[in-house]
């Protein structure tokens, strides 16, 4: 008899949505062969002319394996991060865990081949990174055969270990708080409590890697022999084993770090199945169950709560509310607005006393310059742009109705304020976030107030242009065909295109700064911002309101 997980694994690879590009338009289709045809070569380019650079320098020195060894570690980090919200999606929010269940398969099994799914999708976030720092260094130092069979090696096994650790603490969180009366909000908070367990037990391990003093540091420098290379077990623990494995591919040394490296991930994997064998069923059965509570309002109440009000304000609150009582859609819609500036704040808090008050004396002195004022205006701008694109709720706004689409055509609003609706309600989500950067800049990091709230004043503008070209690129390429929630917004490459649609415009701004010297005062820089971004929002909305609302009409057709 075959290995029903083997079996298991290729049907959900086979039957899965794969990179989204089943049954997508035409329009998809050349956008997703664009993508991985030009920009990825040209990521992978970029990475391969740095880490040539680097080798340069670092083999002065006798240090040329931290290359390596930090291509492993930042690789593990990143799929370990951003593996916990895979991993929640599969294992728990998915629709086929009905089906799954009531066949003759262990729980193991159904572990076991949903984390070879999330791990084979995760080869392809690695290969970008790390493909081009493995082949870069095996060329400059004209490495031997060994190296590269111990590379593919150490590229095949390095998401497992990452994905295991989500793993486990996802079905651990999820085993004791399945409640299947609260499910959604279960799904919800659990989801979102092991996201940030996840981000702070990297962080901390971050934190103890750099308690390691000058002193320490410097005679690990002076030894040569790459020996840097054991301070990135500080990120990841096994980013040590597998960069060993790979610099003493000829040596004894390396085949011992490739079986420690290949030993643990699989020791790891198979704790993974042992325990998903104990708890995964107690956290999985009843979240397809929902449970409701009998709420008696009185006449005066109802009458208090039937109330007409603003049509677009009512309309935008029930978006929010949607998106804030489901759960898929609150992780990868809502959440991610937040997390943003976690990531970004929370690394500077959790370094060491010493290290942390430098690092805040000198990014306060620098934000207290008059002559940074004007940067400071453009780098906002930028990072706004950039934080409203990577949100995916407007970009998934019409997706999200799938096939109830139609229902929009008998509501009595008309498709322009639904669609002010949508893009508000992105809008709001993204502000959010621009806030809390804001706020932490000023308390934080000591930015002045008014300058803090001169932010706030025009900083809006780009998160508003990025929550209209959400909304349009959703429009010309919905994702409408979809079985449960999960497809509608995880599985959309319009939010990768909104991405890039808030990118370039970060990109450019930064870029016009530095080529118009002319524009150092803040107040010229302001204007001409505001100007810019202020008119390209009239331009889109005007957009919206004309080819959009047919485009609308269109698809309710």
């Amino acid at each position: 008899m075959r290995n029903k997980t083997v079996l298991l694994t290729r049907t959900l690879i086979k039957n899965g949505e794969g990179l989204g590009i089943r049954g997508s338009s035409t329009f998809a289709k050349v956008m997703i062969i664009l993508v991985f045809a030009i920009m990825v070569p040209m990521l992978m380019f970029g990475v391969s002319s740095l880490v040539a650079a680097l080798l340069k320098i670092l083999k002065q020195i006798g240090q040329e394996g931290v290359v390596l060894s930090w291509g492993i570690a930042v690789n593990s980090a990143i799929v370990f991060v951003f593996g916990i919200f895979y991993i929640i999606s599969t294992f728990y929010f998915s629709s086929d865990i009905e089906n799954l269940l009531p066949l003759p398969l262990k729980p193991r099994q159904i572990i076991g081949a949903k984390f070879l799914v999330v791990t084979f999708y995760e080869y392809l976030t690695t290969a970008v990174f790390f493909l081009p720092v493995w082949i870069t260094y095996g060329v400059v130092m004209r490495s031997g055969f060994l190296y590269y069979l111990y590379g593919l090696i150490v590229y095949l096994l390095m998401p497992v270990t990452p994905l295991a650790i989500a793993s486990v603490i996802i079905m651990i969180i999820m085993r004791f708080t399945n409640l299947s009366r609260y499910k959604d909000t279960i799904k919800v908070v659990g989801g979102t409590i092991g996201i940030f367990i996840g981000v702070g037990i990297n962080l901390v391990i971050q934190n103890i890697a750099g308690m390691m003093s000058q002193d320490e540091l410097m005679e690990l420098l002076q030894k040569g022999n790459n020996s840097l290379v054991v301070l990135t077990s500080g990120i990841f623990p096994t980013a040590r084993w597998g960069a060993e494995a790979m610099i003493y591919s000829g040596k004894l040394p390396g085949l011992l770090s490739l079986l420690i490296y290949a030993g643990f991930s699989l020791l790891i994997y198979a704790a993974l199945l042992w325990l998903g064998q104990m708890i995964y069923l107690g956290g999985v059965v009843g979240l397809s169950e929902t449970g409701s509570k009998r709420n008696h309002r009185k006449g005066l109440e109802l009458e208090k709560k039937a109330v007409r009000g603003s049509v677009i304000r009512t309309y935008t609150l029930t978006e929010l509310r949607l998106l804030f009582r489901t759960p898929i859609y609150f992780l990868n819609c809502v959440l991610i607005n937040f997390l943003w500036p976690v990531f970004l704040v929370l690394p500077m808090l959790f370094q060491p006393e010493q290290a942390k008050t430098e690092m805040m004396q000198q990014l306060s002195i620098a934000l207290a310059s008059p002559e940074a004022a004007g940067w400071i205006i453009v780098i906002s701008f930028a990072a706004a742009s950039f934080l409203g694109g990577s949100n995916g709720t407007t970009s998934t706004s019409i997706s999200r109705e799938g096939q109830e689409l139609y229902v929009k055509k008998y509501l009595p609003v008309s498709y322009r304020q639904q669609l002010t609706a949508k893009v508000l309600s992105g809008f709001v989500l993204g502000l959010a976030a621009v806030i809390m950067m804001v706020l932490f800049a000023v308390l934080g990091l000591k930015l002045s107030p008014w300058l803090g709230l001169l932010i706030l004043a025009t900083a809006w503008l780009p998160v508003l242009l990025t929550s209209l070209t959400g909304i349009i690129i959703d429009l010309y390429n919905p994702k409408l065909d979809w079985d449960n929630e999960q497809k509608a917004v995880k599985q959309n490459m319009n939010v990768l295109y909104n991405m890039a649609a808030g990118a370039i415009p970060a990109v450019l701004t930064i870029a016009a700064k530095a080529a118009l010297p002319g524009l150092s005062s803040l107040i010229a820089t302001t204007i001409l911002l505001t100007a810019v971004y202020g008119l390209l929002c009239l331009f889109l909305f005007k957009l919206l309101f004309t080819l959009g609302v047919k485009r609308f009409c269109r698809l309710e057709g």
